[in-house]
């Protein structure tokens, strides 16, 4: 039976001794290489991915190491091997100096990427994450603490999928239960158990502490967005998450060219609540990377005249 127009091909990228599972959606002729978060999948993007594609955007999106499909080696989760892992899926899928995008973990992977490959992509969009420092707000013992994984395994599938509205602010849709249900395998006894070693999101968690992500904003040189999400009525146990947002965001606006700061309304998983609002950024970035932090300045201008 042939495939639907907007499904993925599957295929295999070795580097490193690690084996990425990669998918890639028809388009073209540019590029787009979509990166995932912490303990998230290639599947995050499987509403965004057809849409670009239908705009002659090739989308490329792959499970990072220890997530996933893709291997998971005890070490090697550092930025310099995330970001080299990502420089081997632009290069084995042929992909020509793609637009990198990154969600979450995935943003601080991309920023790594256009700092350390300039070459290699035309321009970066990090979609809230990359632009603030853990270090800000945490001592390593404390991110530690606050930020470690859940302890979910074991549970019934049933039970973990009939969670997603409490956990994820998302309705539960068939779309949404197979993002969901790609972070975990499912035992023989229908129990769901993480994909990600618990081990291995610790090391992802203290390479974000340890990155310093003012100075490598300073030092990208490729035309660079960074679009931040938030919503109008903050919860009160967001309240010191958003004003540490709001201070980084101050931050990068001053840094100034090739880096451009947005704010996008919604929740952190935005490729899962508007990705058409996510297709519109990426789109409108892709047409021309070097001109558009003018365009977005700008844009803001009329915006902030007619409010």
């Amino acid at each position: 039976m042939p495939s639907a127009p907007d499904a993925a091909r599957s295929q295999e990228v070795r580097t490193d001794g690690v084996r990425l599972n990669v998918r890639r959606w028809p388009g073209g002729p540019n590029g787009a290489l979509l990166i995932h978060g912490l303990a998230s999948s290639s599947h995050i993007w499987d509403l965004v991915a057809p849409r670009l594609g239908r705009l002659g955007i090739e989308p490329v999106a792959y499970d990072q190491r220890g997530h996933g499909r893709s291997t998971k080696p005890s070490s090697g989760y550092g930025f310099e091997h995330t970001a080299a892992d990502a420089a081997a899926v632009i290069r084995a899928t042929g992909l020509r100096r793609p637009v990198v995008v990154g969600h979450s973990w995935g943003a601080n992977v991309a920023l790594e990427l256009g700092v350390r490959h300039p070459r290699l992509v035309s321009g970066a969009i990090l979609l809230d994450g990359g632009f603030s420092s853990m270090r800000d707000r945490f001592d390593w013992r404390t991110a530690k603490r606050v930020l470690s994984p859940p302890a979910f395994g074991g549970i019934p599938v049933e039970t973990f999928v009939s969670g997603i509205p409490e956990h994820t602010g998302l309705a539960r849709t068939p779309e949404i239960e197979t993002v969901v249900l790609s972070l975990v395998r499912v035992d023989g006894h229908g129990r769901v158990h993480p994909r990600l070693a618990r081990a291995n999101h610790l090391k992802i968690l203290h390479a974000l502490w340890a990155q310093d992500t003012d100075l490598l904003l300073r030092r990208v040189r490729v035309p660079t967005l960074v679009l931040a999400a938030r919503t109008r009525a903050v919860a009160s146990d967001q309240a010191d998450l958003a004003r540490a947002k709001a201070d980084a965001a101050r931050r990068v606006r001053a840094i100034g060219s090739p880096i451009t700061f947005e704010w996008i309304e919604g929740i952190h998983d935005l490729p899962l609540q508007r990705p058409e609002a996510v297709v519109r950024r990426i789109a409108r970035f892709d047409r021309d990377p070097r001109t558009f932090a003018g365009g977005a300045r700008r844009m803001e201008g009329r915006w902030r005249s007619s409010s």
